[in-house]
């Protein structure tokens, strides 16, 4: 891939994400939300796969996946109204469907296409396949790590707000009791992320999106992590319990540890 291929990516993306544009004041702040984190996420990686040394060309992929990796969540809002994958469809294969609809990526070589389209249909799954090829694996890695510290961020900004000014969106519709069950800790302290699927509430999204840190997988990555200290503004949401406590720190330890190796 060279750079007059990544530019035309980058302002395809720009003009394909206006014609989802709505009318209405909250509907438009969702989808600028998602806008905003796509471009967030594409930095992130850059600095990712910069710190990792890669070859501008894998850089260069790395960019284009993160950002095309959420271009369907703007048809998926359009029909579902919903960023809740299980209430609408799943939004990795939306963002296939669009790409390939278009024929976005087709100037591509046949390897590029199948690395790109991999890492984006695989980067909102539990757990990635365990046949990838080596370059697959690094790329499919690569925007997960990316998109889990953007979302972490939107996340602790979102609950550092006035819960007037607060999106519904993007609590994905579940319940504002302040309730964590035991089990959702017991999880975390196992070194185990929950399934979305199975959370009650809106605090034990707090408590899953802390367990990320175990699949998180470069060291520049957790330089971010520690940087920012978003687990850090999201836990400090949630009820002040000897669990909640055990867990943090467990997640610090955790950090810490890996940013020594």
């Amino acid at each position: 891939m060279n750079e007059e291929q990544c530019n035309f990516f980058q302002q395809w993306a720009k003009h394909h994400i206006l014609t989802f544009q709505e009318v209405d004041p909250l509907h438009q702040q969702s989808l600028d939300l998602k806008e905003a984190h796509t471009f967030r996420v594409c930095a992130a990686i850059a600095r990712i796969a910069s710190g990792l040394g890669l070859m501008e060309n894998d850089i260069r992929i790395a960019f284009v996946t993160a950002l095309f990796h959420d271009i369907g969540r703007f048809p998926q809002y359009q029909k579902y109204r919903t960023f809740r994958d299980l209430d609408s469809d799943n939004h990795a294969k939306l963002s296939l469907w669009e790409l390939n609809r278009h024929r976005v990526l087709h100037t591509l070589n046949f390897a590029e296409r199948r690395i790109i389209s991999l890492a984006i249909l695989f980067h909102n799954r539990l757990r990635l396949p365990e046949n990838l090829d080596p370059q697959t694996l690094l790329h499919c890695q690569l925007i997960r790590d990316a998109d889990k510290i953007d979302i972490l961020r939107v996340m602790s900004e979102h609950f550092q707000m006035a819960e007037s000014l607060r999106n519904p969106v993007i609590t994905l519709g579940l319940g504002t009791g302040t309730q964590v069950r035991e089990e959702v800790y017991r999880m975390l302290l196992d070194g185990r992320i929950m399934n979305y699927g199975k959370l009650k509430t809106i605090n034990e999204l707090k408590v899953l999106q802390m367990s990320w840190v175990f699949d998180i997988h470069f060291r520049p990555t957790f330089v971010i992590l520690r940087e920012r200290d978003n687990i850090g503004a999201i836990a400090a949401t949630l009820p002040d319990t000897p669990l909640l406590r055990e867990a943090l720190d467990f997640v610090n330890s955790y950090i810490e540890k890996r940013l020594k190796y």
